[in-house]
């Protein structure tokens, strides 16, 4: 199947309208598209947030990899539309289209939408109205998609259950493929839906709400799974993946074309959590601790660093600092990575996991500011909410980090937690005052300490789901007092918008009933919900009242004999499990972390230590069936083949390598680290074109995406010393969004001496969609960098079927007139009036060629108008802008080509070609109209 490109996309016509445009057209490096024959099914993967969010999304990468490398198995991805592209879509009547094949949701076999937060829920409906299929389930017909959704919320169904016809409970590693080969046939073969959802839940994992009826239960006036009169089966058992090394985390995943929020290779090393924070609801749905293979994580990171082009690596999980051999796992990874000059960021750490020599590998990169979470600011706090963290020991890695030069460290908390007090409120101040305390007495003069402090919104499946939610008015009240005691104890706090949390725990803990309050809001225009400046609150109340939803139903004490609207969903905790914990949180008692030595905190990092410890794991019997003495040789096997013999030994400054000596001057500041000599370099010349959805790409999402093509290309690229190292890059002019160029400039410094034609070869190979290299070229040390000398522009615009030959030349003449050209521009200061004649050196009118057809869409023989330009000479003025004076208009012509087909090196009135700076030649406007056309 041909991928749609800008020029035949659905949306060719207004995309330039929206912000960001490559988030909905496609076409990113690792997509795949597959052809249709041979498949029995199709899947869309929805993500109900932001592509910028959703593309670094870990379980939506390891989905697409895993269905995708299945030969009958096709998998695409959309994600929910921002505000602009939505009210674009609905003017024009247009579908949300899937970004591999520019496919409408509706002509799939099956959409999934992954369910990470309660507060994207009004988006998921969104998604589904603009692609035209029924919201609810009992709406559509045999020829609509299954709509299914996994994802942790799945866990507390109920309050988007009438939307779904399957939801995946737990890991869909191994059951999803078998699922939608399932779906698949059964659809071919003309079964009516019903009889699909009765095959998927006889597979377990699955809950089709469709197969269940539901009653009242009199405790807690809730509606709940009725067992007796369901057909499904009962209760829901969770799918699980028992070892996940045998579903290697993927290194092939698309490379986003937009910025997303974390830029970076993401490796999943660990699912699960051994800690058992009573509020984490993670914590205790991915029970047990499953780790990836130290090997594979290592070789995972080197292959997607190797495919994308990154230089930056994150390694996460739900608590990073627990992974059982988390120091060797990092010193292991950076050596790899450090000749790379890539950098290394470690999730999710806790205060006790900032041991000395994961704070020195940490600090040999571009860290500047380290997170953690206490959770709470008084020890009796901690003990409730089961964080096995003391005092000492925040103040003690606080110690570790401001030694080292850090200078600003982010303390999370919450507040609302059962059984809080004003003074555990105050107790979040005194505790983020004390760290900043430690970087002053290190003469960290400017040490900065944040408390970030959300509110607490009691969840299912956790010790604390029957606890009441505290009010608006008291999370409020909470809020003004850490506001103010902040600014006595000059203290930055940071805190969530109560209404959001508010609105949460409705949801979070609602019954059946909460989905009309869902819909209610979604059609009182309520859109991500969870961004504070799009929050509808107003909307929402409106919503409550007119569906008549009572909220403290939903956000008050829950009777511990009552049944739930989440208990026919089983997650594989014991039954008294949870309430055992309740009560002892309401005794400020602790449960030590399960898995680990009593009185433990961090796991052995070596073996020495590990075999020297015979004391027996703890365990809580939470119903969780693991293999305790299989997690210990796991270990140890894991140690042994990291080489982690014996503890570390203590490193004087004098004794580190450059690259991880910590220098801070006398007045505290921490400096740079000091760079190995990186040895000659060799600087080029890259000429490459912005076609398709590149020229839909921002100048800095561009920045990011050519210097990863050229790693992707095996060159090693020269860096910038400093905190924050940056390849030796620089752009030519920037192009706006939407216009295309056959020959973009871009010099870079390598550190190897090869030859130009190899260069081409290797980034022919690797180039991202539209960014075709044309050229390149050694540069004389002597020459001026592109963006000094890439002055001499031409501009070339067509549109098929509106403007005539003679139109365009009487555009010709008003151009070339003595009358200004003046249009109206948006620039940084304001809006302001500008001759687009300034810097204008020649016009002409001429047929579009073979160029313009192959890669433009333009049919040959169009009339077309051509334009040359001086950049230095005057105010910039954009291709668009000299359209716009041109050609008065309030509409787009349909299918308009514009592009930049030349650039060229101008100084001193001499031009030359860029790859060759000493062909120059006097300018003249008649050389103008005789400058070579592009390299293709």
């Amino acid at each position: 199947m041909n991928r749609a490109t800008p020029a035949t996309h659905p949306y060719q016509d207004f995309i330039h309208r929206v912000e960001k445009p490559a988030r909905y057209l496609g076409g990113e490096y690792q997509s795949v598209v597959k052809d249709d024959d041979g498949l029995i099914a199709r899947i869309c993967l929805a993500f109900p947030d932001l592509y910028d969010i959703g593309m670094s999304h870990l379980g939506t990468k390891i989905l697409y990899s895993l269905l995708n490398g299945e030969e009958d198995i096709a998998c695409e991805r959309a994600f929910a539309p921002w505000v602009d592209m939505e009210r674009e879509l609905r003017d024009r009547g247009l579908p949300i289209l899937s970004l591999e094949s520019a496919r409408p949701l509706r002509d799939f076999d099956v959409v999934g939408f992954s369910l990470q937060y309660e507060m994207t829920y009004t988006n998921v409906l969104n998604i589904l109205d603009l692609s035209d299929i029924p919201l609810r389930s009992e709406a559509r017909s045999e020829s609509d998609p299954l709509i299914i959704a996994g994802g942790p919320t799945v866990t507390h169904p109920e309050p988007v259950a009438p939307f779904f016809d399957a939801m995946l409970v737990g890991d869909a590693e191994a059951i999803l493929p078998e699922s939608l080969r399932l779906i698949g046939s059964m659809r071919s073969e003309g079964a009516p839906r019903i009889d699909i959802l009765r095959a998927l839940a006889a597979l377990g994992g699955w809950y089709c709400p469709a197969l269940y009826s539901l009653r009242l239960e009199d405790r807690n006036d809730m509606l709940v799974v009725d067992p007796e009169t369901s057909e499904g089966p009962f209760p829901v058992v969770r799918a699980h993946v028992e070892n996940i090394s045998d579903y290697p985390f993927p290194t092939d995943t698309p490379i986003p074309a937009a910025e997303a929020i974390f830029d970076r290779v993401s490796i999943e090393i660990a699912r699960g959590c051994t800690e058992g924070c009573r509020f984490c609801q993670a914590g205790m749905i991915y029970r047990p601790v499953r780790e990836r293979d130290p090997e594979e994580i290592v070789d995972a990171v080197m292959a997607a660093m190797d495919n994308g082009g990154y230089d930056e690596v994150s390694l996460t999980s739900l608590s990073t600092a627990d992974y059982s051999c988390i120091s060797p796992l990092i010193k292991k990874v950076m050596t790899r990575i450090r000749e790379r000059r890539a950098s290394l960021s470690v999730s999710s750490l806790r205060a006790y996991g900032l041991s000395e020599d994961l704070l020195d590998e940490i600090a040999s990169v571009k860290a500047t500011g380290l997170t953690f979470a206490p959770e709470a600011g008084t020890q009796r706090m901690r003990d409730v909410v089961n964080k096995n963290i003391t005092e000492a020991d925040i103040l003690t890695s606080a110690d570790r980090a401001f030694t080292r030069g850090w200078k600003r460290m982010k303390l999370y908390f919450m507040i609302g937690l059962p059984t809080e007090e004003d003074e555990d409120v105050r107790g979040i101040i005194e505790t983020a005052a004390k760290v900043r305390r430690v970087g002053l007495d290190h003469n960290i003069r400017n040490a900065e300490v944040t408390a970030s402090a959300s509110s607490h919104v009691p969840k299912p499946h956790t010790p604390f789901q029957w606890a009441a939610m505290d009010s608006m008015e008291e999370i409020s009240r909470k809020q003004t007092t850490l506001m103010e005691y902040g600014r006595h104890k000059k203290i930055s706090v940071r805190m969530h918008d109560v209404r959001i949390s508010y609105l949460e725990g409705i949801v979070a803990r609602g019954d059946r009933r909460v989905a009309d309050l869902i819909e209610a809001a979604w059609q009182s225009g309520c859109r991500f919900d969870g961004w504070d400046e799009h929050l509808n609150f107003d909307a929402w109340q409106q919503a409550i009242e007119r569906v008549g939803i009572d909220p403290q139903r939903y956000l008050g004490t829950l009777p511990v004999d009552g049944t739930l609207p989440w208990d026919h969903i089983d997650v594989g905790l014991a039954e008294n499990f949870l309430y055992k914990e309740w009560k002892r949180a309401t005794k400020n008692r602790l449960s030590p972390p399960c898995g680990k030595p009593l009185g433990a905190q961090v796991h052995h990092t070596n073996l020495e230590d590990a075999h020297a410890d015979e004391s027996k794991l703890v365990c809580y019997h939470c119903g969780v069936a693991c293999d305790l003495s299989g997690m210990r040789s796991e270990r140890i096997d894991f140690l042994k083949r990291l080489g982690a013999e014996r503890p570390p030994e203590p490193r004087a400054d004098g004794d580190l390598p450059d690259w991880q000596r910590v220098r801070i001057n006398k007045k505290g500041k921490r400096l740079p680290p000091l760079r190995a000599d990186q040895g000659e370099s060799v600087n080029y010349r890259l000429l490459y074109t912005k076609l398709g959805t590149t020229s839909m790409t921002s100048q800095l999402d561009l920045a990011r995406m050519v210097p990863r093509a050229l790693r992707r290309a095996g060159i090693r690229l020269k860096y910038s010393v400093g905190f924050s190292p940056k390849p030796t890059v620089t752009f030519g002019p920037a192009l706006p969004l939407g216009v295309s160029s056959f020959g973009e400039v871009v010099d870079f410094a390598a550190l190897d001496d090869v030859a130009p034609e190899e260069l081409m070869r290797r980034l022919s190979a690797v180039a991202e969609e539209g960014a075709i290299p044309v050229g390149i070229a050694k540069l004389p040390e002597q020459a001026k960098s592109c963006a000094r000398v890439a002055k001499l522009a031409e501009y070339t615009v067509a549109a098929p079927g509106t403007w005539t030959r003679e139109e365009l030349a009487e555009a010709r003449g008003r151009a070339l007139g003595p009358e200004p050209l003046n249009v109206t521009v948006i620039r940084k200061k304001g809006e302001r009036e500008i001759d687009t004649r300034d810097g204008l050196l020649s016009m002409e009118v001429i047929d579009s060629g073979e160029l313009m057809e192959t890669l433009l869409g333009v049919p040959a023989g169009t009339p077309a108008l051509r334009w040359r330009v001086d950049l230095d000479q005057g105010p910039h003025v954009r291709a668009a802008d000299m359209v716009r004076s041109l050609f008065p208009t309030a509409e787009r012509p349909p299918g308009l080509a514009l592009v930049r087909s030349g650039l060229w090196g101008l100084q001193k009135g001499r031009v030359f070609d860029l790859l060759d700076p000493e062909s120059a030649a006097d300018l003249t406007p008649e050389a103008t109209l005789e400058m070579p056309r592009p390299r293709l």
